[in-house]
């Protein structure tokens, strides 16, 4: 299924689900246009125009009866709330109708690696470019901190324009010492490829782990410092090549979240602006499943405890960094988690979709239960 078809208009792009993002954000760049996508984590534009799910207009969408549906926020209104986070669990998407943006033909980007003496200026710019969003959300940030037998951090950085020097930027260009800097002015389609190569674990065994917390540099700090408490436990697995990688859902994100009828991720504007974190782990050995999976349970517990503290712990759960482990559907809330419980029933009465079909997430539960 590779069709990918632009409107005359050249407002909506459609395209089918066997391609790569990569795939896509090529095919679009020859009419300077862009969608809201993923690349190896959040879309680069999202402080602009709002998370993925919340720029498509309809879905071809084949259901358990075979009926093949056209939903968008018109016909079935409630069947496209709930795709839009509510996972595999109403059918099968066939085609992807979604809300095309303008692109320029190149943007600026790349990532930065530092040793530990970096990390308070790193930390601090992470928080201010979080919190200024609002100013200019065409920054973008990933910030991670990692173990190859020292500590290290990687700061993935983007802006929409081919512009190095945008000054929400600035204080992470002032941040010196970069041990690698491959940043430069890119396409879009070029470096979604780039950092799709720095994050695969080809041939590795992975896990994800993922919580939601307040915006707040001492819980940013504080979750670094945990991660790099817990590696003992595991740096002498085979391969290991551990990380935490913190990220900032925005006020402008969230705000958008209200289009088009909204989404069933349970957030709104006054939720935020949130920290996104991710424990990601690749080793080799399954015989280290388990207690690599303990790790990063254990990281998350204590962070979580942390924030509860403080009165800054959220419960969303970010869908695309859950652990089989852990019920993100329920992280959007009781109400929403009832409310696509519901619309499952009334689309898929015998349960096609949760009980026969495997992977991600269903609505009743984590897929692999508690971590013993």
């Amino acid at each position: 299924m590779n069709k990918i078809a632009v409107s005359s208009d050249k407002k909506i792009a459609s395209f089918q689900p066997g391609h790569t993002w990569h795939d896509i954000y090529t095919a679009l760049e020859g009419e300077n246009l862009a969608v809201i996508g993923g690349r190896v984590r959040i879309s680069y534009f999202s402080s602009v125009y709002g998370l993925a799910c919340d720029h498509v207009e309809s879905y071809e969408l084949v259901t358990a009866s075979g009926l093949i549906l056209t939903v968008s926020q018109t016909p079935y209104p409630d069947l496209y709330w709930a795709l839009r986070g509510g996972g595999n669990n109403f059918g099968i998407v066939t085609q992807f109708n979604v809300a095309t943006i303008p692109r320029a033909p190149t943007m600026w980007g790349g990532m930065r690696t530092y040793l530990a003496t970096e990390f308070p200026a790193l930390l601090t710019a992470f928080y201010n470019l979080g919190m200024n969003a609002k100013k200019d959300g065409k920054a973008h940030q990933i910030l991670s901190f990692g173990w190859g037998g020292m500590q290290v951090a990687q700061v993935e950085l983007e802006y929409a324009d081919p512009n190095p020097d945008a000054a929400i930027l600035a204080e992470y260009n002032a941040v010196p010492n970069a041990i690698a800097d491959q940043t430069a002015v890119r396409s879009l389609a070029e470096l979604t490829a780039l950092l799709d190569d720095s994050a695969s674990g080809h041939g590795l065994r992975q896990t994800f782990w993922t919580w939601t917390v307040k915006l707040d540099t001492d819980l940013a700090t504080g979750t670094k410092d945990l991660f790099f408490e817990e590696i003992p436990s595991v740096v002498d697995a085979e391969g290991i090549l551990p990380a935490v990688s913190l990220q900032v859902i925005t006020e402008p994100m969230l705000e958008k979240m209200a289009t088009r009828g909204g989404n069933s991720l349970g957030l709104s504007a006054n939720d935020g602006p949130l920290m996104l974190v991710l424990v990601a782990v690749k080793w080799s050995n399954s015989s280290d499943d388990a207690r690599i999976n303990r790790f990063a349970a254990k990281i998350k517990d204590r962070a979580l405890a942390v924030a509860s503290s403080k009165g800054k712990a959220s419960r969303y759960l970010y869908t695309n960094y859950g652990s089989p482990y852990q019920d993100v559907i329920a992280g959007y809330g009781s109400e929403n988690q009832a409310r696509l419980q519901v619309i499952s029933k009334k689309y898929d009465p015998t349960g096609v979709f949760e009980t026969l079909q495997p992977g991600y997430f269903k609505l009743d539960g984590a897929p692999w239960g508690d971590i013993s």
